[in-house]
C-alpha cells in the first residue's frame, strides 16, 4: 500500500534525487566506456601482431623459393649471418648482413606500419644436407613501443622438392 501512495503521489522528484541518479548513471557509464577503450586497444595490438605473422609467413614462402644451395653455403660459411628482407620495385629482395641496401628499397609496409624482417639459420641441426631450419623475426614499432614476433620453419633442398 505504501508503494501505491508513492506512485500516485503528485509530488515530483527532488533535486537531490535527480543528482544522485545522475551520479550513479555517470559511474556506470565511465565503467562501460573504459571497457570499450581497452577492447579497442587490445584489438589494435592483435591486428598488428596478425599482420606481422602474415609478413613472416610471406618471408618464409619467399625463402623457400630461393636457391637452397646458395643460402646453405652462405650460412655454413658464417652461421651468425642474417638476411634482411625489403620491398624493391614491388618485389621482395634479400640483403645479406653487411651488404648495402638499395636506397629505393623500403621496409615492408602494412596499414601504415613498417615491419622489419630478419632471417637467420638455426645451426643446431645435426644433418643439414637437405633441410635448413630458419627463423624469421619481424619487428615493428607502434605508439613508440617496439614489438616483435618470430616464425620458425625450414627450407628444403631442391633435391627433395
Amino acid at each position: 500500500m505504501n508503494l501505491k501512495k508513492i506512485i500516485s503521489s503528485n509530488n515530483g522528484l527532488s533535486l537531490i534525487e535527480v543528482l544522485v541518479s545522475l551520479t550513479i548513471l555517470g559511474i556506470i557509464s565511465i565503467g562501460i566506456m573504459n571497457f570499450f577503450s581497452q577492447a579497442y586497444s587490445f584489438t589494435s595490438s592483435n591486428q598488428n601482431k596478425t599482420n606481422a605473422i602474415n609478413v613472416a609467413r610471406n618471408a618464409m614462402m619467399y625463402m623457400e623459393k630461393q636457391s637452397f644451395i646458395e643460402i646453405k653455403d652462405e650460412f655454413d660459411r658464417n652461421p651468425s649471418k642474417e638476411i634482411s628482407l625489403f620491398i624493391c620495385q614491388k618485389q621482395y629482395k634479400m640483403f645479406w648482413e653487411g651488404e648495402t641496401v638499395d636506397p629505393s628499397c623500403t621496409p615492408i609496409l602494412v596499414n601504415e606500419v613498417e615491419y622489419s624482417v630478419s632471417i637467420h639459420a638455426d645451426n643446431t641441426e645435426e644433418d643439414k644436407s637437405y633441410i635448413l631450419p630458419i627463423t624469421v623475426k619481424v619487428e615493428w614499432t607502434k605508439h613508440k613501443k617496439s614489438n616483435f614476433t618470430e616464425l620458425e620453419g625450414v627450407i628444403k633442398s631442391e633435391d627433395i622438392r
